[in-house]
């Protein structure tokens, strides 16, 4: 059985997420935004050591607490999509002065396109490649779950007029990639609350 966890994390509430097969000790942490003491304890308390860290795209509120969980568990690699990958070390200076705890993240070593399946003790992760939002923005398909970062919220999309932001091809990858997944996945979105792709054909007004 695969568990999800969530831990909200930073000022902006991330939705840090814990992914694991029931009775295993490693797990795999999505998009560790800050707050990397309550990750730690999260993990303490379930004596859990990650083997991966999943970015699902560069911006701060998502990578600020990389580095001190890598220097912690030193095995763990760090992926993120490739458009991505640069833009991890070179944030935005008023992002990072909102979150007060970010710290640089080291480069992935990991670059993640689309298509690949990542498979970890007990469960795969399906990337799929959903940029819009940023460049090298990932959704992830985990059985009955799609965890969708910043590209799709409960009855709304992720933020489109920043720099590295492309409204056409944010709703592109909605409409196209996360809906033709089955109407029961739930959705795990980067912030607030879940819902399911069939709910957010019928009722999203952004797409």
């Amino acid at each position: 059985m695969t568990l999800i966890d969530v831990i909200q994390v930073g000022v902006l509430s991330t939705n840090c997420y814990i992914v694991r097969s029931e009775n295993s000790p490693r797990c795999v942490v999505i998009d560790p935004g800050g707050e990397v003491d309550s990750i730690f304890d999260f993990l303490d308390r379930r004596k859990l050591e990650p083997e991966l860290i999943i970015s699902t795209h560069a911006h701060a509120d998502h990578t600020g607490a990389v580095a001190p969980l890598i220097s912690r568990f030193g095995n763990c690699e760090f992926a993120m999509g490739t458009a991505d990958a640069t833009a991890a070390s070179d944030q935005k200076i008023w992002l990072k002065s909102m979150l007060g705890d970010f710290e640089d993240p080291p480069p992935p070593n990991k670059h993640l396109d689309g298509g690949e399946t990542l498979s970890y003790d007990g469960f795969d992760i399906n990337v799929l490649a959903t940029p819009g939002h940023t460049p090298g923005s990932i959704s992830l398909h985990i059985e009955d779950y799609v965890l969708t970062g910043d590209t799709l919220f409960r009855e709304s999309i992720g933020r489109f007029d920043l720099s590295d932001g492309d409204q056409a091809l944010e709703i592109a990858s909605i409409r196209t990639v996360l809906f033709a997944l089955d109407e029961s996945t739930i959705v795990l979105p980067g912030h607030g609350s879940t819902t399911t792709i069939g709910h957010e054909q019928a009722s999203n007004p952004f797409v």
